[in-house]
């Protein structure tokens, strides 16, 4: 239960890092002008932890596992910013991406309409494992001169392409 607590912890401190870093790149690449629109940096970050929290409350209702092959990587990105995808039991991946459409539909769609910054994490290659009866990533094998994971089933290479 604690290694759970401490790599959601981490997975949201390195998003929110990584979102923070977009928004400062963001405006230092910024000219001002007066035609352009000024973007909300507060309501930005606000979507995008709504967004967070409705993704976190799929994962959390979908981390039951007795097998590996119970769990798989689902992708997580929106409209308000990519993910490395989170890893849940396969009988939530439809719930999983009606949540994501519904928020594309309605929070980030807004997010993407006021000019908030996009970003993604770097992410490294990972698998679904079951471990302690919860869906978890680990690292995944990789063949020599390749990025790509190895032959390993639910890997996931890189993150999800940003739109």
């Amino acid at each position: 239960m604690n290694t759970n607590r401490i790599r959601l912890g981490t997975s949201a401190l390195f998003a929110m890092a990584s979102f923070s870093l977009v928004i400062a790149g963001f405006t230092d690449t910024m000219e001002g002008t007066e035609d352009e629109r000024e973007v909300d940096w507060k309501a930005c970050q606000r979507r995008h932890a709504h967004a967070s929290s409705q993704v976190e409350r799929v994962r959390a209702a979908y981390r039951a596992c007795a097998t590996d092959s119970d769990c798989v990587i689902v992708d997580t990105s929106t409209y308000c910013g990519g993910t490395c995808g989170e890893v849940i039991h396969r009988a939530g991946v439809q719930q999983m991406r009606r949540v994501i459409s519904h928020l594309n539909a309605t929070v980030c769609r807004e997010n993407w309409r006021m000019g908030c910054p996009y970003g993604t994490p770097a992410c490294l290659a990972s698998r679904a494992v079951c471990a302690r009866g919860e869906c978890t990533s680990e690292a995944a094998a990789t063949s020599p001169g390749s990025a790509l994971p190895a032959d390993e089933p639910g890997a996931l290479p890189t993150c999800p392409a940003a739109h």
